[in-house]
């Protein structure tokens, strides 16, 4: 989730390739190429420059509709991150010396002008010319220091031609003499080719080139000899000036983010909210019309030891009431302890496998257990972990989750609200303000103030990592955990001389599904193979569960369960399983470009 702010605001700032919409962008054949590619470009004084771009394209024996243009319509400065260098343009007439149809179709797209000439309904073979007219303005770089001259710096043919150019030629001509002349080829303009000049006029050539190579041709005048030339230049929105780290910014993203953070922690302390029978000890739930008064719980209060459960609650209820969700482990324990009350008994076949047999007994079910076992033995009254990672058990732990959730907050009336939904709502309400943070740092990062936005974005995630901290416990609800952790410090530290022992109650096995949830069913173990060892309690075998191996041996089941309640969440969750820089005179690229192709 830390990573969510992040990724969204990349996504925002990733500029995508130069990709030719309509019709079929990417179409050239085989043997596509252009055998002249000609320019002729007048410069005048204002920097405006008008061209007329001539194309032999040449289709072969393979049917094309025409060619296809992209120009780039802002470039990146390479020392100001915080500004796009514009290039104007406007297309002018296109024609067809050769006869081919000459129907345009233009589109803005990605800081591009897609052009493309011809129509669905035309295909040729063979040489086809064609003749392209526009003006752009953001060619000249004027008073280069490098150079000291006005310089007409020009991608003429960019590097993004997708077929072959046999040779091209560019004319520059300007409103006074040509004073320096130079010409780039190749993909990153490094390679020389032919420049000449003679008064106001340049010439350039270049061979093999296209097909990813491009051509930069550079004619120097006299400094001042453009007015007014300077290319347009627009706001360039990046992380740097949407979100900058200043002290006013920055303090106020501080005091925004821990007001937030204030609101979300004390929301989310669930003890301050909790309600309480008044006026009574903790753990006691008063007796039938006893009248009392609820209120809040303003301090915590010392646990004292119970030796039996909650009368009547489940281990599985108990684990839900503890930390306000049902878990795996939660299930695994109601499964245990409806063992251990005779609804099935459990056979170890192997070190990770089980057989669930199931059993016929008068004992009480509620709606959970009841859908539980019904779901375990759909297929009939025996079962194994490796049959529970079919698909047809999928739903079992999370609609046995789902009835828990209702269990104590409808039924059991120990929440205010069902704990899911408010947990559902909590992790709504944080993506919400994550999003509403993002969405308005993007807002107000126009205007600089950024940053801002970042303080929604922590106090969501806050609410995110503590959705499940927003919901709270009836009285009667408080009333039963102060019980439940009574009964946990009671298995948690009792030694084997300080066992209860209740007539006609197997202790071990019937506090076993609560050790489990509790996760110290090892200790309790432990302690009644010490008993054991003593002489103090004899067994032969629990009644509910059949051992693997040479008779059932207490020191190993331990380990057993844990081994079965891994096998049994693991069987389950199967079921549901380009830069402009500075003087041209010394190549890598000049302003403008673009390419194209065939379609």
């Amino acid at each position: 989730m830390k990573r969510l702010c992040m990724a969204v605001l990349a996504l925002l700032f990733v500029v995508g390739p130069l990709a030719f919409v309509p019709g079929v962008a990417h179409a050239d054949g085989d043997d596509w190429r252009i055998t002249d590619y000609t320019v002729v470009a007048n410069v005048d004084s204002s920097g405006t420059t008008a061209v007329q771009l001539r194309l032999a394209f040449d289709f072969g024996s393979e049917e094309g509709h025409g060619p296809y243009l992209t120009f780039p319509l802002r470039q990146e400065i390479g020392n100001d991150p915080d500004h796009w260098r514009m290039l104007d343009m406007s297309i002018g007439d296109v024609t067809s010396p050769s006869g081919a149809n000459t129907e345009v179709r233009t589109e803005e797209k990605d800081g591009n002008l897609l052009v493309r000439v011809g129509s669905e309904g035309y295909t040729y073979t063979g040489v086809q010319t064609y003749q392209v007219s526009y003006t752009v303005r953001g060619l000249i770089a004027p008073r280069q220091a490098t150079s000291g001259l006005d310089e007409v710096n020009w991608n003429a043919v960019g590097p993004g031609w997708e077929v072959p150019i046999d040779a091209a030629h560019v004319t520059v001509t300007g409103p006074v003499a040509v004073t320096r002349v130079a010409c780039f080829q190749g993909s990153s303009f490094a390679l020389p080719c032919q420049a000449d000049s003679s008064g106001t006029e340049a010439t350039f050539s270049a061979q093999g080139i296209g097909d990813g190579d491009g051509l930069q041709v550079v004619a120097g005048f006299p400094a001042g000899t453009f007015t007014g030339a300077d290319a347009r230049l627009e706001k360039r929105f990046n992380i740097g000036n949407m979100f900058p780290v200043t002290p006013l910014t920055g303090g106020v993203t501080a005091a925004l983010s821990a007001l937030g953070l204030a609101a979300v922690f004390r929301r989310s302390r669930r003890s301050a909210r909790d309600q309480v029978y008044l006026g009574l000890t903790p753990g006691v739930v008063p007796a039938p019309g006893q009248e009392t008064t609820v209120g809040h719980q303003t301090q915590d209060v010392p646990v004292a030891v119970q030796f039996t459960p909650p009368q009547g609650a489940r281990p599985g209820e108990l684990g839900t009431l503890t930390d306000a969700t049902a878990d795996t482990r939660d299930v695994t324990a109601t499964i245990i302890d409806l063992a251990v009350r005779g609804h099935l008994k459990i056979t170890q076949t192997g070190k990770k496998d089980w057989t669930f047999t199931r059993l016929g007994t008068p004992d009480q079910l509620v709606d959970y257990e009841r859908s539980l076992l019904g779901k375990l033995f759909a297929q009939g009254d025996e079962v194994t972990t490796d049959d529970l990672k079919e698909s047809s058990y999928a739903g079992v732990i999370t609609d046995t989750k789902a009835r828990l959730h209702r269990r104590v907050a409808t039924e059991l009336k120990w929440f205010t609200a069902n704990p899911a939904t408010v947990r559902g709502l909590a992790l709504g309400a944080g993506i919400l303000l994550v999003a509403s943070g993002v969405g308005l740092g993007l807002l107000f990062g126009l205007v600089g103030w950024g940053l801002v936005g970042l303080a929604g974005v922590i106090t969501g995630l806050a609410v995110l990592v503590l959705n499940n901290r927003f919901g709270s416990r009836t009285a009667t609800g408080s009333a039963i955990l102060a019980q439940t952790r009574g009964f946990e410090l009671y298995l948690r530290t009792a030694e084997a001389d300080q066992i209860r022992f209740e007539e006609g109650i197997d202790v071990y096995s019937r506090y076993l599904p609560y050790a489990i949830m509790f996760g110290v069913a090892e200790r309790w173990t432990k302690v009644f193979t010490e008993l054991e060892a003593q002489g103090r309690y004899a067994f032969d075998t629990t009644g509910w569960y059949v051992g693997y191996g040479y008779g059932f041996s207490y020191s190993s089941f331990a380990s057993s369960m844990d081994s079965l309640a891994s096998t049994m969440s693991s069987s389950l969750q199967s079921a549901t399983a380009a830069s402009s820089g500075g003087s041209g005179f010394s190549g890598g690229g000049g302003f403008g470009g673009g390419g194209g192709g065939g379609w």
